[in-house]
């Protein structure tokens, strides 16, 4: 709201700059003092344009949606590996044997899933690490449970 409000105002004092009929064009006797004043009039459309392109370039980034699944977590049954889940349903983390604690290698990965907030649910596809396709997590309120028990907390 504020910046579609914003883009109005701005895009209002361009057009209302552009007009045909400028008072004080018509009011200056000199023909150098008009060439002036054009010039200045010119220069404000061009920064007003600017500023129109920049507010509406910058809209899209500011509209990025919130996911309640987006965030870091601990999961019990890899103590200390990363977990994370993104926005857009990407999956990430390490694992080690069988933790992270006690500086064993760690192998990272990347998943997709997908977010379906009104359900409040996140599929996941696990397959490239030998699990099921599409497993199904749920939101319990500080956390991701799976249909093994497992329940990765969000930090």
């Amino acid at each position: 709201p504020i910046t579609m409000a914003l883009t109005t105002r701005v895009m209002r004092m361009q057009s209302q700059s552009q007009g045909v009929r400028c008072r004080t064009c018509t009011t200056m006797s000199s023909s150098t003092q008009r060439s002036r004043h054009l010039k200045k009039k010119n220069e404000l459309n061009s920064s007003l344009a600017l500023l129109a392109s920049l507010v509406i370039t910058v809209t899209p980034a500011a509209a990025h949606a919130v996911s309640i699944f987006e965030g870091n977590y601990a999961d019990p049954k890899h103590p200390g590996c990363a977990r994370a889940i993104a926005s857009n349903g990407v999956v990430s983390g390490t694992d080690g044997t069988p933790g992270c604690d006690n500086g064993e290698p760690q192998q990272p990965w990347n998943l997709s899933g997908k977010i379906f907030e009104d359900e409040k649910k996140i599929f996941i596809d696990f397959s490239p690490k030998g699990g099921p396709k599409d497993l199904t997590g749920d939101w319990v309120g500080n956390g991701v449970r799976f249909p093994d028990g497992n329940v990765w907390k969000k930090l």
